[in-house]
C-alpha cells in the first residue's frame, strides 16, 4: 500500500492521466462550440462553453506542470526559442481578443490572419535569432575606457 501511494505522487503517474482528461476537455470545448454556435437558440451551452473553456485551461496548467522536469532545458532558452515563444504568445492572444463575439464564418477572418501572421513571422524570428545567436543577448562590457580624458 505504501507504494502506491509514493506513485501517485510522482510526475511519470499524473502526466497521462492530466493528458487525457485535457483531451477530454478538449473535444468537449469543440463540441460544445459547435453546437453553440450552429444553434443559437441553446443559450446554456453559452454558459457551458465558458466552463469548459475554464476547465480546459486548468487541465492544461496540469498537464503542464507535470511535464518532465529536464531543468538544463529550460534554465537558458536562447534567443531563438525566447523570441519565437514572444511571438507566439502575443499572435495567439490578439487573436483570441478580436474573436472575441465574432460571427462565424466572416467574424473570424481577421483572427485567421492574424494567426496566418504570426505563424509567419514566428518562423522569421526563429531563423534570424537561429543565424545570429551569438549576437544577440545581454551587453557585456569587459573593457577598460582607455581615455585620456579621465574625471577626478
Amino acid at each position: 500500500m505504501d507504494f502506491s501511494i509514493r506513485k501517485l505522487a510522482t510526475r511519470q503517474f499524473w502526466r497521462p492521466v492530466t493528458q487525457a482528461f485535457f483531451l477530454i476537455a478538449t473535444g468537449a470545448w469543440l463540441v460544445v462550440s459547435y453546437i453553440a454556435t450552429h444553434m443559437p437558440s441553446v443559450d446554456f451551452l453559452k454558459d457551458l462553453r465558458h466552463d469548459v473553456q475554464l476547465g480546459w485551461w486548468i487541465l492544461f496548467v496540469a498537464w503542464c506542470a507535470t511535464a518532465p522536469g529536464n531543468k538544463a532545458a529550460y534554465k537558458d532558452p536562447g534567443p531563438a526559442r525566447s523570441g519565437t515563444a514572444v511571438v507566439a504568445v502575443c499572435g495567439v492572444a490578439a487573436a483570441i481578443v478580436f474573436s472575441q463575439g465574432a460571427d462565424w464564418p466572416t467574424g473570424f477572418i481577421v483572427p485567421g490572419l492574424i494567426l496566418l501572421g504570426t505563424v509567419v513571422i514566428a518562423t522569421l524570428v526563429y531563423r534570424f535569432a537561429s543565424r545570429h545567436e551569438s549576437e544577440i543577448g545581454e551587453a557585456r562590457f569587459d573593457t577598460i575606457a582607455t581615455s585620456p580624458h579621465r574625471d577626478g
